[in-house]
């Protein structure tokens, strides 16, 4: 589950993501995001993945994604956008800011959630 979790983290931090790449997830990974089970994915849902995500990829536990730890699921360019500042360190704040606008952009419909 984790790599799937986090491969779909990386799919919404390069802005690649859409209501299509969440139905793409296999049922187990989804049902394990989804925790009401009602088929959506809500923000609150959204939110608590996100966390699970980046403490996932930060392997140090240092509260920040170097570039060796978004290596494996983020490029360079990706990895520039979401670190807004340029201190080459994705920070929390940064993390959350573009999985919040990558929410927003898949919830084509504006209903608060993905389905």
């Amino acid at each position: 589950m984790k790599r799937t979790l986090i491969v779909l983290t990386a799919a919404l931090l390069a802005g690649v993501a859409s209501a299509e790449t969440v139905a793409e997830l296999h049922e187990t990974e989804l049902n394990n995001i989804d925790k009401n089970n009602d088929g959506f994915l809500s923000k609150d849902e959204f939110n608590a993945f996100s966390d699970y995500a980046f403490q996932a990829m930060d392997d140090d536990q240092n509260g920040t994604l170097g570039m060796n730890e978004a290596k494996p699921f983020l490029d360079i360019k990706q990895f520039q956008k979401v670190d807004r500042n340029g201190d080459s360190i994705i920070s929390r704040p940064e993390f959350d800011a573009q999985m919040g606008s990558d929410f927003t952009t898949a919830d084509q419909d504006g209903n608060g959630q993905l389905d």
